[in-house]
């Protein structure tokens, strides 16, 4: 068991104002469907210094069943090339999406490109028309990630101390 305080945020409303900078051209952010080992790859280097694992505990079939799911929206960052961060939702049967995972690789922080990926992300999330966006963050995900979702318009609804071991 490894406890942490737990904060939900949600977003009722698409922000009038979502659009991210779109000036750099070595920049893309799209929506993808990697495959398992792809998917994986990006995910360590992206989640592993915040201990992030439900994925890599997932068997590749699951893994495969759920990247190809119609219900889970994945957008990917590259520069110049290469896959360095992703948000990753999943639509659920209520009618809610839950952003899941949400991060960029620690060799390009401080350039605002997490900003800009979550900025495109939600833009193209909420094209999909869900009642509200939901998320969990924890005092082990990088410090900078709820100051980020509190100033694009996610609001507080819960926290909690709680056991993060499979999150």
């Amino acid at each position: 068991m490894y406890l942490a305080w737990v904060t939900y945020l949600e977003m009722k409303r698409r922000p009038l104002s979502i659009m991210a900078d779109p000036s750099d051209p070595a920049i893309h952010i799209a929506r993808e469907q990697p495959g398992p080992a792809e998917y994986l790859v990006l995910f360590r280097l992206v989640g592993d210094r915040f201990d992030w694992d439900l994925r890599t505990r997932m068997s590749p079939p699951d893994l495969a069943a759920h990247l190809n799911s119609a219900d889970t929206l994945l957008f990917v960052l590259r520069v110049d090339g290469a896959a360095l961060g992703f948000c990753e939702f999943e639509k659920r049967p209520d009618g809610d999406m839950q952003l899941m995972f949400c991060g960029i690789a620690a060799a390009i922080e401080g350039r605002r490109l997490g900003r800009r990926l979550l900025l495109t992300s939600l833009d193209r999330a909420w094209a999909e028309q869900p009642n509200r966006i939901w998320l969990h963050t924890d005092t082990e995900d990088s410090p900078k990630a709820l100051p980020l979702y509190l100033s694009l318009g996610f609001e507080q609804f819960d926290r909690r101390y709680e056991d993060v071991t499979d999150f």
